[in-house]
Parts: structure tokens; C-alpha cells; sequence
């Protein structure tokens, strides 16, 4: 039984995901360091993959799923109940981390790059900041639109505002290649109103664990995600 709560219910049809979160985590592990702050955390779906670093700090401005992560963690993991746009992100270098993770949190931001400026002032010199953003504008459609999506991004979009807002990039790359049809289908042709459930999991359980595989021995050209790695160098 899905919550009432369109937010949290979209989070939890996203939970049933386990491949597809084991597969994000393993490309961005190597970058993941032992005092890490979450941005957008929801309830918890990717938060879960971070138990056992030496701080976890999870933020979300969704009174609802804050709730969801205090019931979920059980103080295992910090939760900060904040908005991100605000003047209140400064407030997080209390924990000192050496890594921001911001996994589709961009997107709905009115002014991403104000946002990333904040994470690099927040961000430990020798840190990094992981964003996982939606690609291509193209795909735009009604998912975005119910979920609060303000736009999605190109490869040079990321390596720019990256740069921009001081970061270094380490990485740039597009993931989940076949995700691109279904997702066009669903947004663009069908109109579909919601993320399906059956959908997700049939994706998950049946196209993921082959599809991460065909992916890292190649790199696709385009994909549903795209990924960006920025360092934050001393001095």
C-alpha cells in the first residue's frame, strides 16, 4: 500500500529499484568518502547504500519524508529538514563533509547554479560533489511536470555549471541508455500521469542487471541520466 502523499508515493514505487540503486552506487562509490551529506534524500531509498560512512546527513525539505527517515534510520543517520534554495545550506558545514550527493535534486531547482555555488563553499577542500541529473530536454514531458521538474540537462550543461560554480570535473557520463525509449513513450507519447509500479519492477529485475553490465564495458553516448563528479581542490 502506496502512501497518500504524492511525494513519498512516487519514492516508494521507486524502492522496489534494488539493481538499479546498486548500480548508481557502484558507479559513484569510488568518489564516496566518510562524511557525506545528501541532498534530497526523500525516504531514504539511496541513504540506505551509505549507512556504515562515519556521518551521514540526510536533508530534505518534504516534511513527510523526513518523518519517513527518522522512522526508516532510527538515528543512524542525521535528518535535517531544510530547503536547499534557501540561506540555511551554510548550515550544514557544521557537519564538515568531504562529499555532497545530490541525486535528482537539480532539476527541480528555479536556480540551480546560486545552489552549486553554496555546495562548493560547503564542500571540504579534497571533497567532492555527485549530482545525478535528468538528460536531454527532448524527453520532457508529464512525469517531469508532476514531479516538479524544471528542466533537463545536456552534457555541457553539467560540465558548465560544474565549473561555473567552482567545482573541478572529474567525470561526466550518461547512464541508462535504454531508458531513454520507455521514458519518451511514457512522458512523450502516452502521457502517462505517475511512474508505474509493474514497470519499475519489471525494468529492474529483468533490463538492469544486463544493461549495467553492457555499460561498463562501454560507455553509452546518451542515456536517461546523466552523472557529474566535481573535485574541490585546496588552497
Amino acid at each position: 500500500m502506496y502512501s497518500a502523499d504524492p511525494v513519498v508515493r512516487d519514492l516508494e514505487v521507486m524502492a522496489s529499484a534494488v539493481n538499479y540503486r546498486r548500480w548508481v552506487y557502484g558507479l559513484i562509490s569510488g568518489y564516496i568518502g566518510e562524511r557525506v551529506v545528501e541532498l534530497g534524500a526523500g525516504i531514504g531509498n539511496f541513504t540506505e547504500m551509505l549507512l556504515g560512512r562515519r556521518v551521514v546527513v540526510a536533508v530534505d525539505r518534504h516534511p513527510p519524508c523526513i518523518e519517513y527517515l527518522k522512522r526508516r534510520f532510527s538515528g543512524r543517520v542525521v535528518t535535517v529538514n531544510l530547503d536547499i534554495s534557501g540561506p540555511g545550506l551554510s548550515e550544514l558545514s557544521r557537519y564538515r563533509p568531504d562529499t555532497v550527493i545530490c541525486l535528482n535534486v537539480l532539476e527541480h531547482l528555479r536556480d540551480d547554479l546560486t545552489v552549486l555555488l553554496g555546495i562548493h563553499r560547503l564542500v571540504e577542500d579534497g571533497g567532492h560533489l555527485i549530482l545525478m541529473v535528468p538528460a536531454f530536454s527532448f524527453l520532457y514531458g508529464s512525469i517531469d511536470r508532476l514531479v516538479g521538474h524544471q528542466r533537463r540537462y545536456s552534457r555541457g550543461e553539467v560540465v558548465g555549471k560544474l565549473t561555473r560554480s567552482g567545482f573541478k570535473v572529474k567525470d561526466v557520463f550518461y547512464m541508462n541508455s535504454l531508458g531513454v525509449a520507455g521514458w519518451f513513450l511514457n512522458n512523450r507519447v502516452l502521457r502517462i500521469g505517475g511512474e508505474s509500479p509493474r514497470q519499475v519492477r519489471f525494468y529492474d529485475r529483468f533490463v538492469v542487471p544486463w544493461l549495467s553490465r553492457l555499460e561498463a564495458v562501454m560507455r553509452p553516448p546518451f542515456g536517461m541520466s546523466l552523472i557529474g563528479v566535481g573535485g574541490k581542490e585546496g588552497g
